[in-house]
C-alpha cells in the first residue's frame, strides 16, 4: 500500500517541482496518518479527511490533496506533503491547478500552512537552501497562505501587536526591499494574467511582514494585488519601512483585523479602482501619509513579474471602511486618517466614480481626520469624476488641522500651498455627513468657474472655500 501511495503522490507532483526543490515528500509513516483531499463527486466538491491508506484510490478518481505544510524543522512522521520553502509548496499547488484547468476558480481551496519561524527571501539574489524568492507570486485561484501568528483581539474587535504566546511566522527580506523602476518590490503578489490564470480568492493570514528598511528609507509592499477577485488579507502584522503596506488595485476583497504600524511613504492600506473593497477592524498606527485610501484608477508601475494594467476609459470603485482605528498620521502637510480621491495617480484621463462608506472608525491625532479630494487631476485632461461618500458613527479626535476636508481640487490648492493645481470640472461630490461632523467644522474648496457641484446632506453648497491651515498646526512638527 505504501508503494501505491508513493506512486500516486509522485504522479500528482510530476512536473510540479522547481528545478532545485527543497521539498520533502513526507511519506514516512504516511499509512498511519490522515490526509485532507478535495473529494470530487458528481455533485458539489468538498474537503474531506481520509485515511492515508485510502489516498491512492481517491487520487485515482480525481481527488487532490488540499493541505501542504512548510517548516524549517525536520518533517514529522505522518506528514503528507511537507516543504522547507513556501515557494516550493506554492509551485506544487500551482502546477496541480493548471493541470486540472483550474485557472480562475477551483473546486476546493489549497491551504499552505507555514510553521513558526523566520522565512527570509531575496528579491535580487539567487535563492538557496531555505531562502525564498521574493516576490512570492500567486497567479492561480483559491490558495490559502496561513502562518502561525495569532493576534489578540480587543473588545472593539481590533488586533493588538503581540502574538499570542510569542509564536510568529515572519516574512522578511535578506536585503532591504527597494523601489525598482518606480515600482516597490512586494513580498506577496496576487496577479491575474490578462488572458490567463488569476490568483482569485487568495487568503493571506497569520504572518508578520518586515521590509528590512529603517529610518527614512522606504521600499517594498507586504501585498500587491492586480486583476484578482475575493482576496482576503487578515490578522497579519505589518511593520514599518514599506512604501505602501497593502496595495490592492483593480481587484476586490477584504483587509480585516490587521495591525499596521511604523512609517510608510505612501498609504498604509491602498484600495484602487475598479473594484469592491472592505477595510474593517484594522489598527493603523503612525504610518503613511494617509492611513486608508479609496482611490480612483492608478497608473503606477508594476513589478517585472506582473503585466502592466491597461487603463480603462471609465471606472468605478466601492469601499466600506468600518471600525478601524487610525492614529498619529501627522505627515506634513496633509497626514490623514482616511482619504478618498477621484482622479488616481498617473491616470488623469480615466473618468471615475468613487463610492465610500466610512463609518464607526476611531480617528485620533491625525493632521486631518478624513479627506475627500480631487486626487491628481492634470491640466489638459477632462478632469471629470464623481465622489459619493457617506459618513456615520466615526469618532474623530485631536485632528490638529480639521476633522474633514472636502476639496474639488488637489488638497494643497485649497490649503493655500500650491495655486497651480487644476480644479476638477463638471464633477459632482455627494457627501452625507449624517451628523458625524458639523458643517461649520468642515474645511472645503469649491471655487466658482469650473461647473462643479458639491451637495452635502442633500443640499447644494454655494461656491466658496474655508480653511485655517497652519504648517505649525501640529505640536512638535
Amino acid at each position: 500500500m505504501r508503494a501505491r501511495i508513493a506512486l500516486c503522490l509522485t504522479a500528482w507532483l510530476a512536473g510540479c517541482a522547481p528545478d532545485s526543490p527543497t521539498a520533502v515528500p513526507g511519506l514516512a509513516d504516511v499509512a498511519s496518518g490522515k490526509v485532507n483531499v478535495c473529494h470530487m463527486p458528481q455533485a458539489v466538491p468538498a474537503i474531506i479527511e481520509v485515511a492515508s491508506s485510502a489516498l491512492a484510490a481517491h487520487i485515482a478518481h480525481g481527488d487532490y490533496v488540499t493541505t501542504l505544510r512548510v517548516s524549517h524543522e525536520t518533517p514529522a512522521p505522518g506528514d503528507t506533503l511537507q516543504f522547507r520553502r513556501i515557494t516550493d509548496a506554492l509551485s506544487v499547488a500551482r502546477a496541480g491547478r493548471l493541470a486540472r484547468g483550474e485557472h480562475t476558480a477551483a473546486a476546493c481551496p489549497i491551504t499552505i500552512t507555514v510553521s513558526p519561524g523566520r522565512y527570509a527571501g531575496t528579491a535580487t539574489g539567487t535563492p538557496a537552501g531555505d531562502i525564498e524568492r521574493f516576490p512570492i507570486v500567486v497567479d492561480v485561484p483559491a490558495i490559502i497562505l496561513r502562518g502561525s501568528t495569532v493576534l489578540p483581539m480587543d473588545p472593539s474587535d481590533r488586533p493588538g501587536p503581540e502574538a499570542v504566546g510569542g509564536i510568529e511566522t515572519v516574512l522578511a527580506p535578506v536585503e532591504p526591499l527597494t523601489v525598482v523602476n518606480g515600482s516597490s518590490t512586494p513580498i506577496i503578489i496576487a496577479n491575474g494574467h490578462p488572458s490567463g490564470s488569476a490568483g482569485n480568492a487568495l487568503t493571506v493570514e497569520g504572518f508578520v511582514f518586515q521590509s528590512g528598511n529603517t529610518g527614512t528609507v522606504f521600499g517594498g509592499q507586504a501585498l500587491l494585488s492586480l486583476r484578482v477577485t475575493s482576496i482576503s488579507f487578515r490578522r497579519n502584522r505589518v511593520e514599518g519601512g514599506f512604501t505602501e503596506k497593502i496595495d490592492l488595485r483593480a481587484s476586490s476583497g477584504d483587509v480585516t483585523q490587521n495591525y499596521l504600524s511604523g512609517a510608510a511613504s505612501a498609504c498604509d492600506i491602498c484600495l484602487a479602482a475598479p473594484g469592491t473593497y472592505r477595510a474593517i477592524s484594522n489598527r493603523v498606527l503612525a504610518g503613511g501619509v494617509p492611513g486608508i485610501t479609496t482611490s480612483a484608477v492608478v497608473g503606477l508601475p508594476v513589478p517585472a513579474d506582473v503585466e502592466p494594467y491597461v487603463l480603462p476609459a471609465t471606472a468605478e470603485v466601492w469601499s466600506e471602511v468600518r471600525n478601524n482605528e487610525v492614529r498619529d498620521h501627522l505627515s506634513v502637510p496633509v497626514g490623514v486618517g482616511i482619504r478618498v480621491e477621484v482622479i488616481g495617480t498617473m491616470a488623469p484621463h480615466v473618468r471615475n466614480t468613487v463610492h465610500s462608506s466610512i463609518r464607526d472608525n476611531l480617528l485620533v491625532n491625525n493632521r486631518f481626520g478624513i479627506m475627500i479630494h480631487a486626487g491628481f487631476p492634470v491640466a489638459g485632461t477632462d478632469r471629470i469624476g464623481i465622489a459619493d461618500v457617506s459618513l456615520s458613527g466615526n469618532v474623530i479626535q485631536q485632528s490638529c488641522q480639521a476633522k474633514l476636508l472636502i476639496s474639488l481640487v488637489r488638497h494643497q490648492r485649497t490649503l493655500g500651498l500650491n495655486a497651480t493645481f487644476p480644479y476638477l470640472q463638471s464633477s459632482v461630490f455627494l457627501v452625507a455627513l449624517n451628523g458625524n461632523v458639523a458643517w461649520d467644522e468642515v474645511w472645503y474648496g469649491h471655487e466658482a468657474g469650473f461647473g462643479n457641484t458639491l451637495i452635502v446632506d442633500g443640499a447644494p453648497v454655494a461656491n466658496g472655500s474655508r480653511h485655517f491651515y497652519s504648517p505649525a498646526g501640529c505640536p512638535g512638527l
